[in-house]
Formats: structure tokens, sequence, C-alpha cells
């Protein structure tokens, strides 16, 4: 088997959910605008009461 260093696709991902995102979450685009503003990578709309939870390797 082949061995070596893991690479940026393998990196970990680690969420949190947005400070600054209000409202309903529905476009996963407004939500990655929003966590960008706050120093994370991205973002994504998530569970049944649609929250923002931002993005960024671990």
């Amino acid at each position: 088997t082949e061995m070596g260093t893991m690479s940026s696709a393998e990196a970990r991902t680690c969420e949190s959910q947005s400070n600054r995102f209000k409202g309903t979450c529905v476009r996963d685009s407004n939500c990655a605008t929003v966590c960008q503003t706050e120093g994370f990578i991205g973002g994504n709309c998530r569970g049944f009461r649609r929250r923002c939870f931002c993005t960024r390797n671990c």
C-alpha cells in the first residue's frame, strides 16, 4: 500500500454555527458569504431549523 502525507482534499473540516447570520438559511451562497466575513472558508444551510453553519479546515 502507498503511504504519504495528507492532501488538502483529505483535510478534516470543522463546523460552527454562524454568529452573524440572521433569519432562516435558505441559500448556501448567502450563508457562505456571511461566514467569510467571520473568517471562515465557507458555509452551508443545515438542519430542520435551517441554520447557517460555517466551515474551516481543522
